[in-house]
């Protein structure tokens, strides 16, 4: 697996694939008033702020990710996270305070968040993160099986029966969303929405 690799989208958008540890990690790098930012898009980075900042920082100590930089004219100095990467203080964190340059960034979630994603990414990039997370699902409920089969328990336990069901689950939805990608959605260019 490659540790590093970026998509140039366009003059304010890159997406990067950052590999940390033995985990695949998706980020955007993009340019909002007049300031390069960097964002990570995967469901884990955004739910363990720890395991976000570390990610962060290897991948801003990443000589390969520097020189992806500084190709760009994109200067170290001025790189904002969407994530603060200081250590946790006891008091509660604030948009503002990480970025004082800014007017504050909207909560996750909100319309400008989804806005802004939709903005920077096709379908084919929104189908390829739900097929990740899908596979990493699989993937937990296929340990979890194993688990429980080495403490004896298999079909036709309650509790086993169900972990299968939501696996299979998880691995038919993952079979009918991959269907959408040889779908032809008018053209077959890779247009934003």
């Amino acid at each position: 697996m490659i540790p590093f690799s970026f998509e140039i989208v366009n003059d304010s958008t890159i997406n990067i694939e950052y590999v940390y540890g033995s985990e695949k990690f998706i980020l955007n790098l993009f340019l909002r008033h007049g300031v390069w930012t960097l964002h990570p898009f995967d469901g884990m980075l955004l739910g363990n702020r720890d395991l976000c900042r570390s990610v962060i920082a290897d991948l801003i100590r990443n000589k390969e990710f520097q020189i992806m930089l500084a190709k760009q004219g994109i200067a170290m100095s001025s790189l904002r996270t969407t994530i603060d990467l200081e250590p946790s203080s006891s008091e509660p964190e604030t948009r503002a305070r990480r970025e004082p340059d800014w007017e504050p960034e909207p909560e996750a979630g909100s319309i400008d968040d989804i806005r802004e994603f939709i903005e920077y990414n096709t379908i084919d990039d929104i189908i390829d993160l739900e097929l990740t997370q899908l596979d990493k699902k699989i993937e937990f409920y296929g340990e979890i099986l194993k688990y429980v089969f080495m403490q004896n328990l298999g079909p036709g336990d309650p509790e086993f029966d169900k972990i299968q069901s939501l696996q299979r689950t998880f691995k038919e939805t993952r079979e009918r969303i991959a269907g959408h990608k040889d779908f032809d959605f008018g053209g077959g260019n890779r247009k934003r929405f």
